[in-house]
């Protein structure tokens, strides 16, 4: 396999409309990504999901993660497709259920959306937080307390599991306590090192063993990184030291969107792209189009036969996003009836 193909299962990338007209085919083809992440711009009926998650498969040609954010209250990419999605609750909201009924529906929701293309679903959000939402948190948090967000955080993986998706851990080390929204800026955490260490990251102590990914926040922390700006997403500190080395984590790292923001500093998609994966990601995903995540994937490649990045840490993270698929996608059995699902996802949100 030749560097750019290398470089391509590096990368997440999105896709601009609802289908795949020739132009974008040909493009998806060429990235041939590890994974691509769909939006409201996307997914419009459920037969049309099913016809674009088939049609990426077909073009990639290769075994991908095909990604949504799915979380319930605003974070909610289906809600328009069924009042049974557009009932999902708040995240504060669902830590206050039963653990057994959490899990339950999670595992519905899971098989709804394996049966609509889906393998990965960017949650739960394990931010502590009580703002007002200025930091786009707010009420997509379980609260201010470690355990409780754990607690719900852990029932959330386990009715994803069931269903054979794979769930996300986010935003690594915690967007709690910070005022700025990431979309718009680099947000400033004003937390120490110790209240960082122990509230903030206490949940993926926790669950590193159980979660299967986790994405990295686009915010600075200055107590761990000093004060000359950087995001978590670039930061060996953070994602080596901390992430891998003190807690232990084993399974794969996905970058938040590299077109955001917090990161859009006149850097190339591709600076952007191989600063990630150096400081530990690894994937690097790109919301938008596909033209970012091309250049991204040409930089990257460059850099390999530069010998500027390790071929034995790209191994790693090869490795990685192969045990990724090997032990959800690879594992999953028949496709769920989709109709089922969302019929037991409505019971569950009337009881």
């Amino acid at each position: 396999m030749d560097s750019g193909h290398i470089a391509g299962r590096l990368i997440v990338s999105a896709l601009p409309g609802p289908d795949l007209p020739l132009k974008i085919e040909r493009a998806l083809a060429d990235l041939s990504p590890a994974g691509v992440i769909l939006f409201d711009r996307n997914l419009k009926t459920e037969s049309q999901i099913r016809d674009l998650t088939g049609a990426i498969r077909e073009v990639v040609g290769h075994p991908l993660l095909i990604a949504v954010d799915l979380e319930g209250g605003r974070v909610n990419r289906l809600k328009h497709l069924n009042p049974a999605w557009a009932a999902l609750p708040r995240g504060i909201q669902q830590a206050d259920w039963e653990i057994a009924k959490l899990e339950d529906l999670w595992d519905s929701v899971g098989q709804a959306i394996v049966a609509l293309g889906f393998d990965l679903d960017f949650h739960p959000p394990v931010d502590l937080d009580d703002s007002d939402g200025t930091n786009a948190i707010g009420d997509r948090s379980f609260g201010l307390d470690p355990q409780r967000t754990a607690r719900t955080a852990r029932a959330i993986l386990g009715g994803l599991q069931r269903a054979g998706v794979i769930g996300c851990l986010k935003h690594f080390p915690g967007l709690g306590g910070t005022t700025l929204d990431t979309h718009v800026g680099l947000a400033s955490s004003p937390l120490s090192k110790a209240e960082l260490w122990e509230r903030h990251a206490a949940p993926y102590r926790e669950l590193c063993e159980i979660t299967p990914m986790i994405m990295t926040a686009h915010a600075h922390y200055p107590a761990v990184d000093g004060p000359e700006p950087l995001p978590a997403t670039y930061s060996p500190r953070l994602l080596q030291e901390w992430l891998r080395d003190r807690i232990g984590y084993q399974g794969a790292v996905v970058s938040d969107d590299l077109e955001m923001g917090a990161v859009a500093d006149g850097t190339s998609a591709g600076d952007r792209a191989c600063r990630a994966l150096e400081a530990g990601c690894d994937l690097a995903m790109f919301c938008q189009e596909l033209d970012a995540p091309l250049y991204a994937r040409d930089a990257i490649a460059a850099r390999l036969e530069r010998g500027d990045l390790a071929w034995d840490t790209i191994s790693e993270k090869s490795l990685r996003l192969k045990t990724l698929l090997s032990n959800y996608t690879g594992a999953r059995g028949a496709r769920p009836k989709y109709d089922a699902a969302i019929s037991s996802l409505r019971t569950l949100l009337k009881a």
